[in-house]
């Protein structure tokens, strides 16, 4: 990494993105997008990946970033770790002359964004969404809200977001920059995606990505596919902890024989040519990256009009629905299936938004500006 010879000063910033990930998820989307394409640009950039033991040796996001050439450094710590954790990022940020840690998520937000503060290097950090739910799930929002206002910088992925932040006295140092998406190259086709994933050849399909957890209303899916006709068929795509009871639903709601999991996918954007619709049923959202990636690979979308999604999606984009709505959900499933020209409209409208509005060059060079700010000031 150079410096200017006139000024002395780094001529790019040096970044640590840290992350405590999922085997999969829309947040690790995000920061494998973003660590690579700025990568490919000339900046220097690495990853810090805090992982509990059992998950320390194999890891999708992990295996994804050294595949793209990314550095990763592995910080294995049990979960409630934290000093140990603070003294490892702190190391890193030593060892590389760091000059902005950049986190993602509720943990590093909270447990490593101080680590920045006391060694008067730039902390920003990404609001990805919110879960709400449990007075847990609660209080750890409000920490985390906390931990972006203390921050040199805060990115809101979604206007809401934002409001809440500047609500929360952050308005000064938050910027709202909404996720970006590029093609994957890697997508299957529908043939071979239906056959990847062992679904029905000739069923429509209605595709459903994501956590299987409360906030992202997978019981709501349920209800709404025993609300369609016969010949419509769902499929999850994703695990979590309630996933045994979302399947005895299936099985009360009498829709268990066509509703298929397949489990969770790394990098399930691959798949996506599966569907010939995609569902998002949502409690609250930030900037779903599956909405995006649904957009380029042409899947017309269903979603609860919630958090960031309205930011994304415009009318003639998608069909929406208000958030918690069964019906409104079931009926909008029953005029994909009975529609193929609405189908078209929809997915050729969505495609040539995201080309637009969710170009990832922006959104990339943000970010570099943003980092720029730090190391000039340092």
């Amino acid at each position: 990494m150079g410096t200017d010879p006139a000024s002395g000063f780094r001529v790019k910033a040096r970044v640590l993105h840290v992350v405590a990930p999922a085997r999969a998820g829309g947040l690790e989307s995000v920061v494998l997008q973003l660590t690579t394409g700025l990568r490919a640009r000339g900046h220097d950039v690495e990853v810090a990946a805090v992982l509990d033991p059992a998950q320390s040796s194999a890891h999708p996001f992990v295996e994804a970033l050294e595949e793209a050439k990314v550095p990763v450094h592995r910080i294995v710590v049990g979960t409630r770790e934290y000093r140990a954790e603070r003294k490892a990022i702190a190391q890193l940020m030593r060892a590389n002359d760091v000059d902005v840690l950049h986190t993602h998520g509720y943990r590093p937000d909270v447990v490593d964004g101080g680590v920045a503060r006391a060694m008067k290097r730039a902390h920003v950090t990404t609001l990805h969404g919110f879960v709400g739910g449990s007075w847990r799930g609660r209080l750890y929002e409000w920490l985390q809200v906390r931990a972006a206002v203390r921050a040199q910088a805060a990115i809101a992925v979604s206007a809401p977001i934002a409001d809440r932040l500047t609500r929360a006295g952050g308005g000064a140092t938050t910027h709202l920059l909404r996720n970006a998406v590029a093609p994957n190259a890697s997508a299957f086709s529908r043939e071979a995606s239906r056959a990847a994933l062992a679904l029905p050849a000739d069923a429509f399909l209605v595709g459903w990505v994501g956590r299987l957890s409360h906030e992202k209303g997978p019981d709501l899916f349920v209800e709404a596919l025993a609300l369609t006709g016969d010949h419509v068929h769902g499929v999850f795509v994703g695990d979590g902890p309630l996933r045994a009871q979302w399947l005895a639903l299936a099985g009360e709601r009498g829709v268990a024989h066509r509703l298929h999991c397949t489990g969770m996918r790394p990098q399930a954007s691959r798949y996506l040519a599966a569907f010939d619709a995609l569902a998002l049923t949502s409690r609250t959202e930030g900037t779903p990256m599956v909405l995006l990636e649904a957009m380029w690979a042409g899947v017309p979308i269903v979603a609860t009009a919630v958090g960031g999604v309205p930011d994304v999606l415009h009318a003639g984009d998608a069909l929406l629905c208000p958030s918690g709505d069964v019906g409104a959900i079931a009926e909008a499933v029953n005029r994909m299936a009975a529609e193929p020209a609405l189908r078209a409209s929809l997915s050729l409208q969505a495609r040539a938004r995201v080309a637009h509005a969710f170009a990832p060059d922006g959104w990339l060079a943000a970010h570099a500006q943003l980092y720029q700010r730090f190391v000039r000031t340092r």
